[in-house]
């Protein structure tokens, strides 16, 4: 039996490989701009205007994902979920999409007060299928929402998309807990069409939110930071830093920053 195994293995190697080596014979490549904003809103209503973040230059975007956190704190919320300030939130993403582009809303996911609403451009409407919400809860006792992700996962074409935000656990000492909190979201989403069907079988996941990891005064002070944002330098810092602290290897690539 192992001999067999073994043998099948090498030869679905062989064909993948002799797949690779053709693929530009049967695939056909096109760019997708995805913009990807996340806000943690300390459960204040919307008053700021997102059109400046929504378009960050002369270029639309084909999908945009908007990522809040902490959307509304109320006790009410957190033990039966409902929020009023959901439908606020979703009319001002409405309002701040670019004007020049027109715009479909994909789908939009709430847990508590973590929210993912994903915008793709009506061009691109015809070729995307397979559309499903997913939700993990890793609050208190790995239950209740206050903390967790929310996913939206579709195919554009015969790629398959997965949006991810999340809201890990805060404070600096909790490095442990905010990487369990990603395993725990990682290995237990599933969505809305299927409860087999996992983040396992995208071709692309985007992971954003409050991720809540901390940068120390040893490794650089606010002062650096910022001048480092201005001159674009902040990935280049990050690499040792976000490999010294994170347990996301699948998510965060630190050799290919």
């Amino acid at each position: 039996s192992s001999g067999i195994n073994a043998e099948y293995g090498g030869r679905e190697t062989a064909v993948h490989r002799l797949l690779n080596q053709r693929k530009s014979a049967f695939t056909n490549l096109q760019p997708c701009r995805v913009l990807c904003m996340t806000w943690n809103v300390n459960g204040q209503l919307p008053t700021e205007d997102l059109s400046t973040v929504l378009a960050v230059d002369d270029r639309s975007s084909d999908v945009i994902c908007v990522g809040f956190q902490e959307l509304d704190l109320s006790p009410d919320t957190l033990i039966r979920g409902d929020s009023s300030r959901e439908i606020l939130w979703l009319e001002k993403v409405k309002e701040g999409l670019p004007e020049d582009t027109p715009y479909t809303l994909l789908k939009h996911v709430r847990l508590v007060g973590i929210m993912l609403v994903v915008y793709v451009r009506k061009s691109l409407v015809s070729m995307i299928s397979e559309v499903h919400v997913g939700n993990v809860s890793t609050g208190i006792m790995g239950m209740l929402g206050n903390k967790g992700g929310v996913s939206v996962k579709f195919n554009i074409d015969m790629t398959t998309i997965a949006i991810i935000n999340s809201h890990l656990a805060a404070h600096p000492e909790m490095v442990d807990r905010r990487n369990q909190d990603y395993r725990d979201i990682y290995t237990r989403m599933r969505f809305s069409n299927d409860e087999g069907d996992s983040l396992k079988g995208s071709d692309i996941i985007i992971w954003m939110g409050d991720l809540n990891y901390r940068l120390l005064s040893e490794d650089v002070s606010g002062e650096e930071l910022r001048a480092m944002a201005e001159r674009w330098e902040i990935p280049l810092m990050l690499k040792s830093v976000l490999c010294r602290y994170l347990d996301l290897m699948i998510v965060l690539h630190c050799s290919r920053f």
